[in-house]
């Protein structure tokens, strides 16, 4: 039977696969909740290639994955759920051709 705490959900599994916990059953009720509803609100840090405008504070996209897994891969495509993310710029590099 569903004893309504441990494991509940593996997150991006073709990222790193974390995976949600929760210790009591009010938290595994509340987070169950958050999933079916689509509420469930994730932060990354990303260190990305390029240039991101300071002033572009939302992607809006349909992302469509294929296969299952770490194998899986996405793609936008206009049959993909729809996601949306709002970026936020913490820091800049400098990329220099002299090592």
């Amino acid at each position: 039977g569903n004893c309504g705490h441990g494991f509940l959900h593996r997150l991006d599994v073709p990222s790193s696969g974390l995976i949600m916990v929760a210790k009591t059953r009010e938290a595994y009720l509340d987070l169950k909740l958050q999933l079916a509803s689509g509420e469930l609100v994730r932060d990354y840090v990303v260190l990305a290639r390029g240039w991101l405008s300071s002033k572009r504070n939302e992607i809006r996209a349909r992302v469509e994955w294929f296969g299952k897994g770490r194998q899986s891969a996405s793609s936008v495509a206009p049959g993909g759920r729809v996601s949306i993310t709002w970026p936020k710029v913490l820091a800049r590099g400098v990329h220099s051709a002299s090592f």
